[in-house]
């Protein structure tokens, strides 16, 4: 089945590069939304001016350039929005391209010759800049406030555990069975980290969210076809996400690599399914997180 969306018709240039971009980092082994946190490097959530975090694409795509830049804020505004609050932009910063989704309504004559309004989508940028690059910025915009970690991992924990999903210890594999409805996960001391047995069991349930009785997706059915590479894509950008709610360092899947190939593959021919991707991994972290709403709130504080 794959992606099923032709995003290359409405991208404009700036998106374009930025997906070729990306792609360029997946064949060199570094997935932007990995990295830089391999490296013990950790994200952050995203937020907007107002506060509300960014989502889909623009959620890793905003997390992995301020950790790569060392950036202590969350939060990214606009030229104007920067202005807004009396903290223009420092002479010589450069801003980072973000990603908008619209749909505007057009008409166009359908088969039978009748005129009939149609909802078209397309795609453009703009540009945000961080916190930390504005001059005469407030205190409420600065680095986010640190967390005791005791908190903190008991907060994850209260968050993935109330997830609603059959959870199956033993083993040494990870994975999500689609016949039975199941996560399985070898028991926690075989990580080498409580992040680790965290961020492997949301890549788990991220499967689990695209379930039929959830989000119904159809990827990933047959294992080693593109429609199976799509649905790891996705599981592997929530997995980000989600630990970017829950201040996880992602974990290097033992079958990460043989992944890169083929999306690598997949992305050359779409580019636009890396954004696709992002939105069914959007959709799965919001799933996921509708059932732990307090925890994750103070987590993401």
């Amino acid at each position: 089945m794959g992606p099923s969306a032709d995003w290359s018709r409405i991208m404009d240039r700036p998106i374009d590069n930025l997906l070729q971009t990306f792609i360029s980092m997946i064949e060199a082994g570094a997935p932007p939304w990995r990295q830089p946190w391999a490296n013990g490097a950790q994200g952050s959530l995203p937020l907007r001016a107002d506060g509300q975090p960014f989502s889909g694409t623009n959620c890793w795509i905003l997390a992995a350039v301020g950790a790569s830049a060392g950036r202590a804020s969350p939060y990214w505004f606009t030229f104007n929005q920067a202005l807004g609050i009396e903290a223009p932009v420092r002479k010589g910063e450069r801003g980072q391209h973000v990603i908008l989704f619209k749909v505007r309504a057009a008409e166009a004559a359908n088969d039978d010759g009748e005129v009939e309004t149609r909802a078209l989508k397309y795609l453009k940028t703009y540009v945000v800049f961080n916190a930390d690059q504005l001059e005469g910025l407030p205190d409420f915009f600065r680095g986010a406030p640190a967390i005791d970690e005791d908190l903190r991992s008991r907060l994850r924990d209260e968050v993935l555990d109330a997830i609603p999903a059959e959870i199956v210890l033993g083993g040494d594999r990870a994975y999500y069975a689609r016949a039975t409805d199941r996560v399985h996960l070898p028991p926690p001391e075989a990580f080498i980290s409580a992040d680790e047995f965290q961020s492997t069991k949301a890549h788990e349930l991220a499967h689990w969210a695209g379930g039929a009785a959830r989000l119904n997706r159809e990827f990933g059915k047959r294992f080693g076809d593109q429609d199976y590479a799509f649905e790891e894509l996705i599981a592997e950008i929530a997995a980000a996400q989600l630990g970017l709610h829950l201040r996880t360092r992602p974990q290097t899947l033992s079958s990460h690599a043989s992944y890169l190939a083929g999306w690598a593959k997949m992305l050359k021919a779409r580019p636009g399914a890396l954004i696709e991707a992002s939105g069914h991994a959007q959709r799965a972290v919001d799933f996921l997180l509708q059932f732990s709403r307090p925890a994750a709130a103070s987590l993401a504080a």
